[in-house]
C-alpha cells in the first residue's frame, strides 16, 4: 500500500502500466486514480460518457492526476457491444460540438486519414515495423486515402475494444482510457465497432441508426478505417506482449480483407 500526496491510500490496479490505482479516503469511500490522464476527461464526465470526475489536478513528475467515482460493476464483454445503449454513448460523443471545441482547446489537432497511418507507423513496435505485410497495408492505406472534411471532423475515442466499457450494477454503461482519442473522422470509431462486433449482415441497420446512408461511398470508408482498426489492435496487443490475441487479429484482418467487397 502506498500514498499519493493528497494522503490516499493507493492499490495498484493490473494491466495499466502503474499508472491506475484504487484509492481509499480516510473514512474509507473508494475512489479510482489515474495518472497522465488526458485533462478532457473532466469534459467527457459532464457529457456523462466516462465516470463522474471528483477532481483533477496535475502533480510534479506524475503528470495529469484524475480522481474518478469508483464503480461496482463489470467490464463489458464481446456480446455486449451490440446493444443499443453502444451506439447511442458513440453518437452523443461524435455530435457533440462542446467536446470538439474542448478538444480543441486543449491542443488536439485535426488527424487526416493519412497521419493516423504515419501515427501508427511511428508509435507500432518495431517487430511490427519490420512486418512486410502490415507494411503492405499500410502503403495500401495510403494509396487509397478516403475524402476527409475538416469541416465535419469530430472528436473520436480511437480504441473502442469492449474492455474499456463498463457498466454499473445499475445498468449505466461508460467509456473509459483516453489516451487514444483524438479529432478525427467519426468512421474511425464506426468502423471498429462493425468489424469486430456487429454481424455484417446487420451494419446497414446499424449505419442507418446511426446516421449514416448506407452506399458505397460509407462502405469504402468503412474497409478503409476498419484495416486502420485491425492495425491499430494488433499493435495494442504486442505492446502488452499478447501474442495469441496479435496473431488472431492479424488472421481477422486477412479474412476481412478478402471478403469484404465479396459481401457488399
Amino acid at each position: 500500500m502506498q500514498f499519493d500526496t493528497s494522503g490516499l491510500q493507493l492499490q495498484s490496479i493490473a494491466g495499466n502500466s502503474g499508472k491506475a490505482f484504487k484509492g481509499l479516503r480516510s473514512d474509507g469511500t473508494p475512489v479510482f486514480v489515474k495518472y497522465e490522464m488526458p485533462p478532457i476527461v473532466s469534459a467527457l464526465a459532464r457529457e456523462q460518457i466516462t465516470p463522474p470526475v471528483l477532481s483533477a489536478n496535475r502533480e510534479v513528475g506524475m503528470g495529469h492526476r484524475v480522481e474518478q467515482e469508483w464503480l461496482n460493476g463489470r467490464t463489458l464483454e464481446r456480446q455486449d457491444m451490440t446493444s443499443k445503449q453502444i451506439r447511442q454513448i458513440l453518437v452523443r460523443m461524435h455530435y457533440s460540438r462542446i467536446l470538439l471545441n474542448q478538444a480543441l482547446q486543449m491542443n488536439y489537432t485535426y488527424m487526416e486519414p493519412q497521419d493516423l497511418v504515419y501515427r501508427w507507423q511511428k508509435d507500432a513496435p518495431t517487430r511490427l515495423g519490420q512486418n512486410s505485410y502490415l507494411q503492405s497495408i499500410c502503403q495500401d492505406l495510403l494509396n487509397n486515402l478516403p475524402r476527409f472534411r475538416q469541416e465535419v471532423a469530430t472528436f473520436v475515442h480511437g480504441d473502442l475494444h469492449h474492455s474499456n466499457w463498463v457498466e454499473t450494477t445499475s445498468g449505466l454503461v461508460y467509456l473509459t482510457d483516453w489516451e487514444t482519442a483524438c479529432v478525427t473522422d467519426r468512421m474511425l470509431d464506426v468502423a471498429y465497432i462493425l468489424t469486430h462486433y456487429i454481424p455484417r449482415q446487420s451494419w446497414e441497420e446499424w449505419l442507418r441508426a446511426y446516421g449514416y446512408k448506407y452506399n458505397s461511398t460509407v462502405l469504402n470508408k468503412v474497409y478503409w478505417y476498419g484495416q486502420l482498426g485491425y492495425l491499430n489492435q494488433i499493435a495494442k496487443h504486442v505492446e502488452s506482449y499478447n501474442v495469441l490475441a496479435a496473431n488472431k487479429e492479424i488472421y481477422a484482418l486477412r479474412q476481412f480483407r478478402q471478403s469484404f467487397y465479396k459481401e457488399v
